[in-house]
């Protein structure tokens, strides 16, 4: 099977040839300690955007990679990324969000968010214009050709990336405020989720037309250790009626599969998102509590992508035997199951421990 049949029959809760291993990224740190642990100098770091040239670390490492049709889904004209401040540790710059970011060099993937475009209705109503979707401008001049080897690619998995409708309102006013002014100003939460629905309509048609993808991915980080962070009840009434439109109409376009990706402890938001037209979440953090076993178990039907604890995998390989065998015997049987870590691939595990956990997943 190539990774595309593998990928769409373990979804489909279909037999396939070997386990479906995928990741859906490693850090930057992650790739540069492997350098220094015998990764070989031909194999480069993978892209987050659409498709790779030569080998990269998901095609070294053999383990199915993720290809994302990621049209501009902020501000048009695009602004430049501004570096305002830089020292030996710390470079502060405005991202193309329009986002203030501190962004330690020794830790260059997690920055620190200091500041927002958005403090307001004013400031959003400002924006509106620079939101819109513009659908024929948010694609790259190359679209055509790119479109083509994403249809035809037979190792890579193609999706469409999207924020969803709890990560898009977050990412132009902060967290903080943007729980905040779900009370406060609650009509322009509303406002803001109906017009983000109207965009993915407009832009997403073409890319799903030419491409045929194999699933839609939504990201949201929507909740932490301790569960959502917001309640079940705001769900239903914010984001549920948006989930809906969105999810009939990828499957109006021969979309099957919607993916959520959120860190955290997501039970809560497990038949919300099955009502919404859901029909995977990944990546089950373990430390967060979730057992993907028991998880299986309670939604039969969910397909589910993760839930391999990474903390097991700094040290020897008995560690790691004893987590795949917690989790593969019984989800491999169960089906509707791709093995990976419970988040990208950290900076703590060894090249050698990857790659033992690699081999061991193939034998299974």
């Amino acid at each position: 099977m190539t990774n595309r049949e593998r990928f769409r029959a373990a979804l489909a809760f279909e037999p396939t040839d070997r386990p479906c291993h995928v990741e859906w990224g490693f850090w930057e740190e992650t790739w540069e300690r492997w350098r220094g642990e015998g990764l070989p100098d031909t194999v480069s770091y993978p892209a987050f955007e659409n498709l790779s040239e030569g080998e990269d670390l998901f095609a070294h490492l053999d383990v199915i990679r993720f290809g994302y049709l990621l049209p501009n889904q902020y501000l048009y004209p695009q602004p430049p990324c501004q570096v305002l401040e830089e020292d030996e540790r710390f470079r502060l710059e405005r991202n193309e969000k329009g986002v203030l970011v501190r962004i330690n060099k020794e830790n260059r993937t997690i920055p620190q968010y200091l500041d927002y475009p958005v403090k307001n209705r004013k400031d959003f109503l400002q924006l509106r214009e620079r939101l819109q979707p513009q659908a024929e401008r948010r694609y790259p001049p190359d679209w055509p050709e790119l479109a083509r080897r994403m249809r035809e690619q037979q190792h890579t998995v193609v999706c469409t990336h999207m924020d969803g409708f709890f990560a898009y309102p977050r990412e132009l006013l902060g967290l903080e405020s943007f729980l905040v002014m779900l009370y406060d100003d609650p009509e322009l939460i509303r406002m803001m989720i109906r017009q983000r629905v109207r965009f993915y309509l407009e832009v997403y048609e073409r890319a799903i037309r030419d491409t045929a993808p194999d699933f839609a991915f939504l990201w949201e980080d929507m909740c932490y250790r301790n569960g959502p962070l917001l309640s079940p009840e705001m769900f239903r009434e914010f984001l549920l009626p948006a989930y809906q439109e969105l999810t009939s109409f990828v499957r109006g376009l021969g979309v099957r599969n919607v993916i959520v990706d959120s860190d955290g402890d997501v039970t809560a938001l497990l038949p919300l998102w099955l009502e919404a037209g859901v029909t995977g979440v990944l990546p089950f953090e373990v430390r967060a509590g979730m057992d993907v076993v028991r998880i299986g178990e309670q939604f039969p039907g969910l397909q589910i992508l993760g839930g391999i604890d990474k903390n097991e995998f700094y040290d020897g390989t008995e560690a790691i035997d004893r987590e795949l065998e917690r989790v593969l015997p019984a989800m491999l049987r169960r089906g509707g199951y791709c093995v990976a870590l419970d988040h990208w691939v950290p900076p703590q595990i060894s090249l050698e421990n990857y790659r033992y956990f690699v081999q061991k997943v193939r034998r299974f």
